[in-house]
């Protein structure tokens, strides 16, 4: 828990006395900004400060008399831990039986009751979903002031920090030639104009990169797009002088934040304006003018973004690589010193990034670091804390996700170590996950194929033992953005069908998670390629992006196939022949053990 329970009970008891005063029933709060970014800047944190639950993922409804949290698989044991204490009852999402908000809701209230949300940390779409939901429960969905602001006496201010050029090198496509393609597509459209609300998204199309928060180099921001007009909406506080006059050169006008709202209600009435529900926020939506034609969907840039270009390949490939020799430094490190009964989880995390920041191009983490020792791998997105910190054994095994911002890219990479002979358990899941991982990689498929038809690859040598990992397999990464992008993923959603097509990223990261014992994650960044052309149809397949060893100790070799353990063999071979000419004498050594083949 972040705060004592004492504070926690107390600042929850604030709200519902806020609430009383405005005769609102129940409130619901999340960790949302404006633009429903993963990863929002400290200001937009309020479920997090008002029920001490630091999970990623999660809505909190708050009662005259209690509340609940909505989470999912990740964080159920995270969750159980924060939570004690504080009234919240959780709910685990997705499991057979938990109630959805209305549904729990229309037990808990009586009918013409009334439900409020900050409009502005809320998407349209479940704003939406939510508001039919209630209406069939007679229960009125409103956006109201933000309560939680009204008792945050001490609250982050919104960022501030400046924003700065993403230069060509990295780009690999000007902001002007970005804007010729989305025209393009609005023209097939019959789309007038288009709003950008995803940061990210905003981020890619102007190169442009923020400041907001630790983990994603981005800035809050909207671009909205007309045949004739480019408008970017930033904090002018923002806005270097150099970025605005590039931007300009590129035919791009800047405009303060807070005038879009004022422009929505100013829209033409002809025009066919679309935006994503999805990253566009309720109370935004509002202000739209009344008679515009609205259509929703993608709104381009995210279209152009997923599919990297060969100039962005290169840099991502490049940061991959620098990335590696900071994982291979670790590694040697950790082998060297975890005997000594001295290293942590939290000293692990905070070494791995020293190596990282001396690199070329280093911006920042891409999110925070899972190390977790023992049952604490078990936690899918544990974070150390000086309460919870380990001494990393020798016992047992370690799980480290990990990864970073650089120019030309963003890495995340996951691997499991051991130090001794475990159980003939432990190293069967081990060997099962990292089977999971090589079938994947290897993987053809025809053109038209989504991730949600490969994903039973990673989990099918663990499903033969009856064992599942309670989350996706993999996601999109970014570059010099979000470390999770989509839409493209490995998952077993039938929702998620974004078709793969050559110049995606995807991680592949299969997991076993024994509660309480132990858990295990090999994680790689893959590239979707070409493979053949042919009279069956067109193939792609997958480049493994990703170079650091996988470590051995506990594989067991009958296991695998001929054709796996050759996978691994001459994965670890590229490993050694790219990393070795960067590492220094001692780390080669290391290295070139670590590589051997089994």
């Amino acid at each position: 828990m972040t705060d004592s329970l004492p504070v926690i009970q107390q600042r929850l008891e604030n709200l519902r006395q806020q609430m009383q005063s405005r005769r609102i029933d129940a409130y619901l709060v999340t960790n949302a900004d404006p633009h429903n970014s993963e990863y929002s800047a400290d200001h937009w944190l309020a479920r997090k400060w008002l029920c001490g639950f630091t999970g990623s993922a999660g809505d909190l409804l708050v009662t005259k008399s209690g509340g609940g949290l909505w989470t999912d698989g990740r964080y159920f044991i995270q969750a159980i831990e924060q939570l004690e204490g504080t009234g919240i009852e959780l709910f685990r999402k997705r499991l057979p039986g938990t109630p959805t908000i209305p549904e729990h809701l229309a037990e808990q209230l009586t009918a013409n009751s009334r439900v409020g949300v900050d409009g502005r940390t809320i998407n349209q779409t479940f704003f939406l979903e939510l508001k039919d939901a209630f209406a069939a429960k007679n229960i009125e969905f409103i956006i109201t002031e933000d309560l939680v602001g009204n008792i945050w006496q001490q609250r982050p201010a919104r960022p501030s920090k400046a924003v700065f050029l993403h230069d060509i090198q990295y780009a690999g496509k000007s902001c002007a030639q970005k804007l010729t393609d989305i025209r393009s597509l609005m023209l097939s459209d019959k789309v007038d104009q288009v709003l950008i609300s995803a940061t990210d998204d905003v981020m890619w199309l102007m190169n442009i990169r923020g400041q907001d928060n630790a983990f994603f180099p981005g800035s809050e921001a909207y671009a909205l797009i007309s045949q004739e007009t480019a408008q970017l909406f930033i904090d002018s506080k923002k806005l270097p002088a150099v970025v605005c006059k590039t931007l300009l050169q590129q035919g791009v006008s800047c405009w303060d934040y807070h005038e879009l709202a004022d422009t929505l209600a100013l829209l033409a009435t002809e025009l066919n304006f679309k935006y994503s529900p999805y990253t566009t926020n309720s109370l935004l939506v509002s202000r739209i003018r009344q008679g515009v034609t609205c259509l929703q969907g993608n709104t381009y840039a995210q279209s152009g973004k997923i599919v990297k270009n060969a100039t962005e390949s290169e840099q991502h490939q490049l940061a991959l690589k620098y990335d590696g020799t900071a994982i291979v430094q670790f590694m040697c490190w950790l082998e060297e010193h975890v005997h000594s009964g001295e290293v942590t989880e939290l000293s692990a995390e905070q070494q791995l990034r020293c190596y990282r920041k001396a690199l070329p191009n280093y911006i920042s983490d891409s999110f925070s670091t899972i190390a977790g020792y023992a049952e604490h791998g078990a936690i899918m997105h544990y974070s150390a804390t000086r309460d919870s910190n380990k001494v990393i054994g020798t016992d047992n095994y370690f799980l480290l996700d990990s990864g970073g911002q650089y120019l030309g890219g963003t890495t995340d990479i996951t691997r499991t170590f051991s130090f001794c002979e475990l159980s003939e358990q432990q190293k069967t899941d081990y060997t099962l996950v990292l089977k999971g991982v090589i079938r994947l990689s290897q993987a053809k498929f025809l053109k038209g194929t989504a991730g949600n038809n490969l994903d039973i690859l990673a989990r099918g040598a663990l499903w033969q033992q009856c064992v599942d990992y309670k989350c996706g397999t993999g996601h999109g990464v970014g570059i010099c953005l979000n470390v999770h992008e989509g839409p493209q993923n490995f998952s077993q959603s039938v929702k998620d069908t974004e078709p793969l097509v050559p110049g995606m990223t995807i991680t592949v990261e299969p997991g076993v998670y024994r509660e309480g014992e132990y858990g295990i994650r090999i994680e790689n960044i893959l590239q979707v390629v070409a493979v053949a052309e042919n009279n069956f149809g067109t193939f792609y397949g997958f480049k493994t992006l990703t170079l650091a060893p996988i470590a051995t100790n506990q594989i067991i070799s009958d296991l695998l196939s001929v054709e796996e353990r050759l996978w691994l063999n001459d994965y670890h071979l590229t490993v050694a022949e790219q990393l070795t000419p960067l590492l220094n004498p001692a780390d080669q050594q290391w290295l070139a053990k670590a590589t051997q083949p089994i």
